[in-house]
């Protein structure tokens, strides 16, 4: 994955950064939300994957206290399945270690199946359930949880893999 890099969400990826919002989600986030989330209002940590000039993923996770929020994770259709979505993670875990951050949370839909699985790679655990959490269709959401502690004796931070 070396022509994937990971730089800092800037304001000039939001264009390309919504349309991949357009394609993944039904309910996808305002350029507004974006350009607060860059401006880092809620402690935000935003991160996109670049190949050459085009953006192809993207995260955006809040640093508050001693845990991190992880708020959005996205990689573009024609990218999926390469590699970035896990590259993205990796990232903000070894981001969350080297704060010194004792968890990461999210919420994803009880419906998605392929998010959970992608989740519990890298050692997220469900905690509960948020019920009817997604406005668009009153979605419960499972809740989330990475005890960054005990990942640390799973993981191998040297090479950031997970082992």
């Amino acid at each position: 994955m070396t022509d994937v890099v990971l730089d800092p969400m800037k304001e000039l990826h939001v264009p390309q950064i919504m349309a991949i919002e357009r394609d993944i989600f039904d309910t996808p986030w305002t350029e507004e939300m974006f350009r607060q989330e860059i401006r880092g209002i809620f402690g935000s940590h935003a991160t996109v994957a670049m190949m050459k000039d085009k953006v192809v993923g993207y995260q955006v996770a809040w640093f508050i206290e001693d845990e991190v929020h992880l708020v959005n994770i996205a990689v573009a259709p024609n990218h999926q399945a390469r590699g970035i979505g896990t590259l993205l993670l990796n990232h903000l875990i070894e981001q969350s270690l080297a704060t010194g951050k004792v968890i990461i949370t999210l919420e994803v839909r009880v419906g998605n199946s392929i998010a959970q699985a992608f989740y519990r790679r890298f050692f997220f655990r469900a905690i509960g359930v948020r019920r009817s959490y997604y406005s668009d269709n009153l979605e419960d959401a499972l809740l989330m949880v990475l005890d960054l502690a005990g990942s640390m004796q799973r993981r191998n931070i040297g090479e950031g893999k997970i082992s």
